[in-house]
């Protein structure tokens, strides 16, 4: 863990070569002090999202530099000189389930290195961020939750507290979701900084009992706390100052509800679903729907594949965002969202591991229909084959497939207040079944429901 990376002179010429001030600086002015945040807190969400959508990726197993097939994590291999220089002590053998070629996943430590390869998972994430939030002048600190987890906070004067943020799911102020929406079980989450080390599980959890019946060698941790805190030197008026501010953060932690405790969360988003699945990060997935019971004239829905997230609108009202393809699936079996880095595409495929998969999506309205506009759209290659249907929900359990979407009358739509909408994808190669493919960065209409009534 680098707390004091950001200090680095080195380390600070290269987060300003790399991080597009006058946009995010323009971007946070214009947000002005809207759900009353300030300059200070807008700047730092625009600098995570920036870090999420165009600077850092996501990498569970990277793709066959040989043949562009999928590959898999066969194990660990000794690292070199040169990687352990920069805090890779882990090394993954990643290997084409195609071709059977091999290459090397150095799980790199150094915020300096990372700048650089511009990949990996949570840890490299975290690390990477905790570092330019620091060098953008924020007092940051790097979270370690014991449960196999990592992310950052920022203290923020405005507010008068540390602030969650996790860069891998560009997650603002929500420390309830691996507890609630992840279905983790929190032990201890721990905090470094330059200037100390403290425990702040407790801020995220809204079930303080469990955690400490879970707490079983609680004594041992805190000694170690504290040995650490007495390695720090600091100034008498440092000393007092973190003194008072650990005071009040500890009082708020023991005494306050969680931040976003009437909340509803998701599960994880980052990472193939496989991956999340085997971590039982996932979360609900079972009966998720698209809520129109408040609309009374017009729904309409959006689905982005580049950005990853939905836009509800209901009436009049203001757009609602949905981060991530599974937040309103109401079923989803062998499908995970796909990037295409070297021909910079996206869109969502069958999995490696699951043949055929299907997706649905369910609309529950509170007025009846009287018209529908739907688009989705599919991209085959060779063999590969997407069947569509939409169906009163009455009828799931025989709906009537098309090849394609457009092929289906949607007047039958009129009158009713609930259907779904289904695809199945075949089971040829992965990625010869595609839906809604697009560019990175492109905003296409490919998936768009618009109802009115």
């Amino acid at each position: 863990i680098n707390a004091e990376y950001g200090e680095n002179r080195e380390f600070k010429d290269k987060v300003l070569e790399v991080v597009p001030m006058v946009e995010l600086c323009e971007k946070a002015t214009k947000k002005g002090n809207e759900k009353g945040l300030t300059f200070h807190e807008h700047f730092v969400k625009e600098l995570m999202q920036w870090f999420k959508k165009d600077f850092f990726r996501w990498v569970d197993c990277k793709p066959c530099v040989v043949c562009g097939g999928a590959s898999v994590n066969a194990g660990s291999l000794q690292p070199t000189s040169e990687e352990l220089k920069y805090g890779a002590s882990r090394v993954e053998n990643h290997t084409c389930s195609i071709c059977g070629s091999t290459q090397r996943f150095p799980r790199y430590n150094d915020p300096g290195k990372l700048l650089e390869t511009r990949e990996g998972r949570c840890g490299e994430w975290a690390n990477c961020f905790t570092g330019i939030c620091r060098t953008m002048g924020y007092d940051a600190r790097f979270i370690n939750d014991t449960a196999d987890h990592v992310w950052t906070e920022v203290f923020c004067p405005s507010l008068g507290r540390w602030v969650h943020l996790d860069s891998c799911e560009d997650a603002w102020d929500r420390p309830l979701v691996y507890e609630q929406g992840w279905k983790k079980q929190i032990t201890y989450v721990i905090a470094f900084s330059k200037d100390e080390v403290v425990d702040v599980t407790y801020r995220y959890t809204l079930d303080p009992g469990s955690v400490s019946a879970r707490r079983k060698d609680e004594q041992h941790v805190i000694q170690q706390i504290v040995q650490t805190n007495a390695t720090f030197s600091h100034s008498p008026g440092k000393c007092d100052e973190l003194r008072k501010r650990l005071a009040r953060e500890m009082i708020g932690m023991l005494t306050k509800p969680g931040v976003g405790a009437s909340e509803s969360y998701d599960g994880r988003q980052s990472g193939s679903v496989e991956w999340r699945s085997q971590r039982g990060e996932i979360g609900d997935t079972r009966n998720r729907v698209i809520d129109a019971s408040d609309a009374t004239k017009s729904l309409e829905v959006r689905y982005s594949p580049s950005a990853d997230e939905y836009t509800v609108k209901l009436d009049e009202k203001p757009e609602q965002v949905f981060k991530g393809y599974e937040s309103l699936v109401s079923q989803c079996q062998g499908v995970r969202r796909k990037v295409e880095y070297d021909w910079n595409m996206v869109y969502l495929a069958r999995s490696t591991t699951e043949a055929p998969a299907h997706i649905e999506w369910t609309v529950k309205c509170k007025m009846p229909i009287t018209q529908a506009t739907i688009t989705m759209s599919h991209t085959t290659f060779e063999a590969g084959t997407v069947l569509w249907s939409c169906s009163d929900l009455g009828q799931e359990a025989n709906p009537q497939y098309h090849a394609n979407f457009a092929d289906i009358d949607l007047t039958k739509l009129v009158g009713m207040k609930e259907f779904r909408i289904s695809a199945k994808m075949s089971d040829s190669d992965w990625q010869h079944t595609q839906l809604f493919r697009t560019e990175v960065g492109q905003e296409k209409d490919l998936f768009l429901i618009n109802l009115k009534f």
